[in-house]
């Protein structure tokens, strides 16, 4: 049983419509003006080669990296204190950005199922059907 032999020509239209309202939303993000930053911010237990340092004794320094994926690779670069906030933003816009592309298609494909089905409904098998003179 196809999804609009459950629903009616309105049904489908309101859920297109819904489906509509729900996709501006999510363009919002995606046409905004944010700067995107991709890549993960990590932090990271490093050691700075020092003889006499903590760390060579086991204490560790902490840091943190932007890990990214560029022409395949992975790559990773020390962020500094004073961009770290920054980087934190950029970032988090990035996965948003993400989110929204990945809820944009997403409803695009519900729309476009809901599409089909109105098609099919409302497709004639036969144009004589359709071409015949009304008995009455």
């Amino acid at each position: 049983m196809s999804p609009l032999s459950r629903i009616s020509r309105a049904q489908a239209r309101q859920r297109i419509a819904q489906l509509a309202r729900q996709r501006q939303v999510v363009e919002r993000v995606l046409l905004g003006r944010s700067v995107l930053l991709k890549g993960t911010l990590i932090e990271v237990q490093r050691t700075c080669g020092k003889p006499r340092c903590k760390c060579a004794r086991g204490h560790k320094h902490t840091c943190r990296q932007l890990s990214a994926s560029v022409e395949g690779k992975t790559r990773t670069w020390n962020v500094p204190r004073r961009y770290l906030a920054k980087v934190k933003r950029l970032t988090e816009n990035y996965r948003r950005f993400r989110r929204a592309r990945a809820a944009w298609v997403r409803l695009n494909a519900q729309m476009l199922e809901v599409m089909n089905e109105m098609e099919a409904a409302r497709t004639v098998p036969d144009f004589r059907d359709e071409c015949r003179p009304q008995e009455g």
